[in-house]
């Protein structure tokens, strides 16, 4: 069953204090950063308000119990947010129904009635715009036995629901266990464009225009589109000198998707347990059998495997004919011919895993600004021609994405048309 989260929705206009658009969320998150500035242990609470004049009616211990069960699946417990122009996300430490003096919260709080505190120890920004931020809330269901109903796809425009409510993610993102701890220690001190530069919209519709259509985007993992978007607001500011940076941004975002595409479908399919981590191994290395005592099952295991080694571990699985492999990708088949056969050679041919070590230890010397913008057409794509990881995905999900360069409503209504005009003559 997939990870318990909770969810809340909030009122931006509460707090007027601010300038347009600066919410109690962005407060927040600006509180927690400069908290974890100084500690990395540190917390602040986000409350969820009642009336002055009701009583609580929330189960802690519901929620304690969610907490326990996620750790035991070692993952996170996330709070979702939002007010539906943005979607947060945090990563819950404990809850509880009130809090000493000397614990951090917003002065947003003093005096108002609070039924519920979530202890908050990382936070980010999912999504920045209506839109964005609706096709988020479809991929959050509800179905679970801490819910009295079976919701399908949360919207702006759902009702009936008593908040905070238990929630699962369609996605199965773990965002706050996946990242890569050597860049930030906490997501809440990484670069976001979409909090910090005006122009991510102007990014945003870009990619969708050129690049990735919408329902496409909405597949790829949070982690690689910050990686996408950052570098391309770096390219529409023009700093050119940040060419290797952004090379660099693009490297992370293609391991991030082969990650998600590869070691998060055989957890999203229920098959984490028959594969297995040594994660004693710098970097962690993954295999098809436990041949050693010390191997933990990939179930366990959220960090992220290197490119190189993934299309290794790919080759040896579909050589071996490993039983939970073939049932993995049953219905994958395309995507697995394009990658042995074409992704792997593209990034073979063109030296991205060597160009790749080389930047993540800043040896920018040994590439040229010139062989640094072609990384990012390779995987971005341009030019004519889509790039590794729109390609990715379209062979991934080839049933999905296959009709996107087609016209194929226009016979069809052509059709009608003539029926229709039959029908009336007769």
């Amino acid at each position: 069953m997939s990870a318990i989260h909770f969810y809340l929705t909030f009122n931006p206009f509460l707090n007027n204090d601010y300038e347009p658009g600066y919410t109690q969320a962005h407060e927040f998150y600006d509180f927690l950063k400069e908290i974890i500035k100084d500690d990395k242990e540190g917390s602040a609470y986000w409350g969820k308000i009642i009336g002055k004049e009701r009583e609580s009616t929330v189960e802690l211990e519901e929620f304690k119990k969610v907490l326990e069960l996620n750790k035991e699946k070692n993952c996170s417990t996330h709070l979702y947010i939002t007010d539906f122009q943005n979607i947060w996300v945090g990563q819950v430490k404990s809850v509880s129904d009130k809090i000493s003096k000397d614990s951090f919260s917003l002065d947003f709080y003093k005096g108002k009635n609070v039924e519920i505190w979530f202890e908050i120890s990382d936070f980010m920004l999912l999504e920045h715009n209506q839109e964005e931020t609706a096709s988020k809330l479809s991929e959050l269901y509800i179905d679970n036995k801490f819910m009295d109903k079976v919701i399908h796809g949360l919207s702006p425009f759902t009702t009936s629901i008593r908040y905070p409510c238990f929630i699962q993610d369609l996605a199965e993102e773990q965002y706050f266990d996946e990242h890569d701890k050597q860049d930030v220690t906490h997501l809440v001190l990484k670069n976001n464009p979409s909090i910090t530069k005006s122009n991510s919209n102007q990014v945003l519709r870009g990619l969708h225009t050129y690049v990735f259509p919408e329902e496409m985007y909405a597949k790829i993992p949070h982690a690689a589109k910050l990686e996408i978007e950052a570098a391309e607001v770096d390219i529409l500011e023009q700093r050119n000198h940040n060419l290797h940076k952004i090379a660099f941004s693009y490297l992370k975002a293609l391991e991030i998707v082969f990650n998600d595409l590869i070691v998060n479908h055989f957890k999203r399919s229920g098959l984490g347990e028959h594969f297995y981590v040594d994660a004693t191994s710098a970097p962690p290395k993954l295999f098809l059998h436990p041949t050693k005592d010390f191997y933990i099952p990939l179930k366990q295991f959220n960090k992220h495997f290197s490119t190189a080694h993934l299309l290794n571990f790919l080759d040896r699985a579909s050589n071996q004919g490993h039983m939970g492999f073939k049932k993995a990708f049953s219905e994958h088949k395309s995507f697995i011919r394009y990658v042995l056969k074409e992704a792997s050679s593209i990034i073979k041919d063109n030296h991205l895993i060597d160009i790749r070590n080389a930047l993540a230890h800043g040896e920018t010397h040994k590439v040229s600004a010139r062989d640094a913008a072609a990384v990012r057409y390779i995987i971005l794509g341009g030019a004519g021609s889509s790039g590794l990881i729109s390609s990715l995905y379209a062979h991934f999900y080839k049933n999905k994405f296959k009709s996107l360069a087609e016209v194929i409503e226009f016979n069809q209504k052509s059709d009608q048309s003539k029926k229709s005009s039959l029908k009336l003559v007769g």
